[in-house]
């Protein structure tokens, strides 16, 4: 099993960062690869797929030209490059789809993914068997015209053609922020796979502040959080309040725009 990741870097024709910037995604891969090795995987088992130069703790970046129009289904394009060139089943996941714990990959047919809380299919955090090419195929090729990676999944995954040979996995392979009540009860404990930017204030009140009360531990492992704030910053301390204000006192503060940007994904 590969750990695959991709940083997909691109300029308008104006010349403006698409979504972004260069030193964003090297910041977030350098986590990544930093968690993955700490949680066990050898270097030589984790694939970066990078459109510019990169190389971190043993791990050089596969080059590759990217998709200049679906910057989220960049990682479908590289799995296919993967299937192609080297084989070997991949695990493939967004820059923000953080692993928790160490784990053995689940039990999955040609495709296993998780879903958000209504059974839609969510692409942040998917396992991918070398059988599954001309699936992967089919979405890449679908993208070059549709240019929306979830939705192409949707349509493709759940067709005649294909759903019998993908399983649908527990919501621990991918716990992210919507619909967090009804994924993270359901999940399988620990949870495996976390799903949340780490600028993201709502992300760190719902994961780490029972902002939708619930009484849990954080999801988040310490271990993660220190990491976080390793490669994030200071910023995540603004957003876990030491006081004991409630959720819905916090969430006001963030509202009122006291802690930064919340411009990010809360998949």
């Amino acid at each position: 099993m590969k750990n695959l990741m991709v940083a997909n870097f691109q300029l308008t024709k104006a010349g403006s960062v698409k979504r972004y910037d260069l030193d964003a995604l090297t910041t977030n891969l350098k986590a990544q690869i930093e968690n993955s090795i700490t949680l066990g995987w050898d270097p030589a088992d984790i694939v970066a797929v990078t459109n510019f130069e990169f190389e971190f703790m043993g791990v050089t970046a596969t080059h590759l030209p990217l998709n200049e129009k679906c910057l989220t289904g960049s990682k479908m394009f590289a799995v296919r490059e993967h299937l192609r060139n080297r084989g070997g089943s991949v695990w493939a996941h967004d820059l923000d789809a953080w692993q928790c714990v160490p784990f053995d990959p689940p039990m999955f047919k040609d495709i296993g993914i998780a879903t958000y809380s209504r059974p839609k299919f969510n692409g942040g955090s998917v396992f991918i068997r070398p059988s599954a090419f001309d699936i992967i195929d089919a979405i890449c090729n679908t993208l070059e015209s549709e240019k929306r990676e979830e939705p192409t999944l949707e349509k493709l995954l759940k067709s005649s053609l294909y759903r019998d040979r993908i399983t649908v996995l527990n919501y621990t392979w991918n716990v992210g922020c919507s619909g967090f009540v009804k994924r993270y009860t359901l999940s399988e404990k620990p949870i495996k796979v976390v799903h949340f930017h780490p600028s993201n204030r709502m992300a760190w009140d719902t994961h780490a502040r029972n902002r939708n009360g619930i009484s849990i531990d954080a999801t988040i492992p310490a271990r993660l959080k220190d990491l976080m704030v390793k490669y994030f910053g200071d910023i995540i301390h603004t957003f876990v309040y030491e006081d004991d204000r409630g959720p819905l006192s916090v969430r006001e503060i963030g509202v009122r725009g006291k802690t930064g940007d919340l411009n990010a994904t809360t998949r």
